[in-house]
């Protein structure tokens, strides 16, 4: 049975380059990294500060353990952080700023991801009351997940770097997808990394490697992030085997090759439409499509339903589809996932 994945990018294999950059890769090239000695890593740490500005940056598992160390290098326990409430740090990270971190959390409404910053500065708590947690970060997520892919621009993360500067705040993004809004407004990743102390961007996702993010800001930064990575369990030892795909992810060709996914997300939309259901199809900024209903269905069942045909996507809500285009996939399958959508929608509502 053919089978189109669209339930996340995580789902991407690694490409043929990186494979065989992995058969070229000899005992020569791995050491312990956790005594900084594996030279594959310290290539990929090096190439990942480079490319987003940062003077240096952080192999570690995952997205959800770079958010969390960046958020415990920057803060204190006690400390309150300000989270946008439908961010993956928020709602999808098993509450790990609270039960490792120990951090207050305060969220805030936004407009696709975009806050109101008169708002925010209302929230702002008095550090000279002894009765107040401090307030001492904001985080903000680019592209956003849960909003559709949605791209935070360069000028409003400048907005929120001025707030956090006037409110004496670290600022951290959840870059998760930060080469995707970079190639979504065809601009360089650091016109938007430039405006932050922190950035995590993961390698798993539309870069395609098979495990990792990276964590990049000051040399500070970085050097307290070690001691919380290896407090967290992230510390590994010939993690080259890992890292040589990294470096093959951040060659500005592969980077590049986003922008197929994007194009297959916008043909997916559109494809989509055609079908003139009583749906809302909210049109994509990047790789992301998201489906909402317009009338009270038990959405488990259309997931259910849409596996049957071959289709995999998640809901994010009581009335959201989400659907994430990726590498691996061509004009063909998002075609053929297209036509199940709509057959399987038309029965449905």
């Amino acid at each position: 049975m053919r089978i189109v994945d669209l339930r996340s990018d995580t789902v991407t294999k690694p490409s043929p380059e990186m494979w065989e950059a992995l058969r070229s890769l000899g005992n020569s090239k791995l050491g312990d990294d956790v005594e900084g000695e594996d030279p594959t890593v310290n290539d990929l740490e090096e190439k990942a500060a480079k490319v987003v500005g940062k003077e240096a940056a952080l192999l570690v598992t995952s997205g959800t353990q770079g958010n969390l160390i960046s958020l415990l290098s920057q803060t204190n326990p006690g400390d309150e952080i300000m989270i946008e409430k439908r961010s993956h740090i928020y709602g999808h990270e098993v509450g790990s700023t609270a039960r490792l971190g120990g951090l207050m959390i305060c969220t805030f409404s936004s407009d696709k991801g975009v806050p109101n910053l008169d708002n925010l500065q209302d929230m702002i708590r008095n550090r000279e009351d002894i009765h107040q947690p401090p307030t001492t970060l904001i985080s903000q997520e680019n592209t956003h997940n849960y909003h559709g892919g949605v791209i935070i621009n360069p000028e409003d993360l400048q907005k929120m770097k001025n707030f956090a500067d006037i409110n004496k705040l670290k600022f951290h993004m959840d870059g998760a997808r930060i080469f995707n809004a970079a190639i979504g407004l065809n601009v360089p990743v650091t016109e938007f990394t430039k405006h932050v102390d922190s950035v995590m961007f993961c390698l798993s996702k539309g870069l395609s490697c098979p495990v990792g993010s990276i964590v990049a800001g000051s040399k500070d930064f970085i050097s307290k992030a070690r001691r919380y990575r290896k407090m967290l369990g992230g510390g590994m030892r010939q993690a080259g085997i890992i890292a040589v795909f990294g470096l093959i992810a951040l060659e500005p060709k592969w980077i590049q090759r986003l922008e197929e996914d994007h194009k297959n997300a916008k043909l997916l939309a559109e494809c989509i439409k055609t079908y003139n259901l009583p749906v809302k199809i909210h049109t994509p900024d990047t790789n992301i499509v998201i489906v909402e209903l317009m009338k009270k269905i038990e959405i488990s069942k259309i997931i259910t339903e849409f596996g049957k045909e071959g289709v995999l996507a998640f809901s994010i809500s009581k009335d959201k589809i989400r659907f994430v285009t990726h590498y691996g996939l061509n004009e063909n399958d998002i075609e053929f996932a297209s036509e199940k959508i709509g057959k399987v929608l038309t029965k449905f509502i």
